[in-house]
């Protein structure tokens, strides 16, 4: 038992190791944009676009790190901290999209929400379900120029299948595969860019939001809603009060 014990320690601190050397590739882009944007300011070339970057750029960084905060504390404490509850799915996709209005706005990236229905609760942290998505969402939006696809939208969406309610996010990026996420998992922290020919930069917010999902028994995975890929996680509907 002991040795066991030990080797699940083990594999969880190699887990967040490789997370943290993932997320340290991440934070090199936005700093430096923040460094040479802050440069061109000091010269007296300041105007009201630079200084929106800057302030978009930083703000990013932040919640990137917050989100890598709450993977760790979730990990460590799960239950006595964040509790799983029912939750509304219609809520947390709109209260991402919100969150995410003024960053896609940055990168001219198209937002679109399809509830498509009205669903029960699932069971789920409403705090750290909303982290993932918009966690995720930021790595999608800041991608999606660089992708090279032919519509720069990213499209929130829910629907029922047999195995429960799946919220996630989509665009045009035929290249993502599930493959794809498992080859990214095998290369993060080996790799700087463990989504090779899909997302540039090292995907950190794919994998934190990852984490965070994992801590309440979800996992991430790569699925399509309307043709479209995209990232997904599926919930159970809960057993409790349900919307009639």
């Amino acid at each position: 038992m002991q040795a066991t014990s030990g080797t699940s320690a083990s594999n969880a601190a190699d887990t967040h190791d490789r997370l943290f050397m993932t997320l340290a590739e991440e934070l090199k882009s936005p700093l430096m944009r923040i460094a040479r944007q802050s440069e061109l300011l000091a010269l007296g070339n300041e105007c009201a676009a630079d200084l929106r970057s800057v302030r978009m750029n930083a703000d990013m960084t932040l919640r990137l790190l917050d989100s890598y905060l709450l993977s760790l504390r979730l990990a460590r404490e799960p239950d006595t901290l964040f509790a799983v509850q029912p939750v509304s799915v219609g809520a947390v996709l709109h209260e991402a999209q919100g969150r995410l209005t003024d960053v896609a706005r940055e990168y001219d990236v198209e937002l679109g929400l399809d509830i498509g229905g009205r669903y029960e609760p699932v069971m789920a942290n409403d705090q750290a379900l909303t982290t993932a998505l918009v966690t995720l969402g930021y790595s999608l939006i800041e991608a999606l120029p660089a992708m090279g696809t032919q519509q720069l939208r990213l499209q929130l969406a829910a629907h029922r299948t047999k195995y429960g309610i799946v919220a996630g996010m989509y665009c045009d990026a035929d290249m993502l595969t599930p493959a794809t996420l498992r080859r990214a998992h095998n290369l993060r922290g080996h790799a700087r860019q463990p989504f090779v020919d899909v997302l540039p930069g090292s995907g950190a917010g794919v994998f934190v939001a990852d984490a965070i999902l994992k801590a309440m028994s979800s996992r991430l995975r790569v699925g399509r809603y309307q043709r479209l890929p995209g990232f997904a996680v599926t919930l159970s509907p809960s057993q409790q009060l349900q919307l009639v």
